[in-house]
């Protein structure tokens, strides 16, 4: 079954749309410039699924502790959560996917059923082997199943880089975690 990705617009129209399709929801907890490239660049790429991003912030988390999320990606560090920490260990528990950069939050436990690591460390589960002005290397060590439930093997990719790319390296493995999970091909260029 393929969806589209909604786009801000009437909410009347929005909700009519949104009752046949099956939602995702993805929680990102980055600085405001990293949850716009990242949702920008995936809205733009992933065309076959129904994708809502959501930003968690010390603002919002209050607001959105009873959405449940199918995935979320912490990509800054946690430790300013200390006040509401048993709200995003609930949040981080109850999700599908916990997508955690282990550079920023190398001592975070959680019980999400699928936990993908990423890092420029060796333990990371997603990680670059190389990267060049032209193309980056990325690693992905773990066996885990997509929203499909089809397997995701252990896998070393190349990927070329735009000249005019202005992604982080950080970024690029997100995105790469997301097309994995999500789509049904992987980027071959970013």
């Amino acid at each position: 079954m393929m969806y589209k990705i909604t786009k801000k617009g009437n909410n009347r129209n929005r909700k009519k749309y949104i009752r046949g399709c099956k939602m995702s929801f993805i929680g990102i907890v980055a600085s405001k410039k990293c949850f716009e490239t990242i949702k920008k660049y995936v809205t733009e790429n992933i065309k076959d699924e129904t994708i809502n991003f959501i930003q968690i912030n010390l603002r919002s988390i209050e607001n959105i502790k009873n959405i449940k999320f199918d995935t979320i990606i912490i990509e800054d560090n946690i430790d300013k959560f200390k006040n509401n920490k048993e709200i995003l260990e609930k949040l981080c528990n109850n999700t599908k996917y916990l997508i955690i950069n282990t550079d920023k939050n190398l001592k975070y436990n959680n019980n999400a059923p699928q936990k993908i690591t990423y890092g420029l460390n060796r333990n990371a589960m997603v990680t670059i082997s190389s990267i060049s002005d032209t193309d980056i290397l990325i690693y992905w060590q773990k066996n885990l199943k997509d929203k499909d439930g089809n397997a995701l093997e252990i896998e070393e990719r190349r990927i070329k880089r735009k000249e005019k790319s202005a992604l982080k390296t950080y970024e690029i493995l997100i995105i790469y975690s997301l097309f994995r999970i999500y789509a049904k091909s992987i980027m071959e260029e970013i």
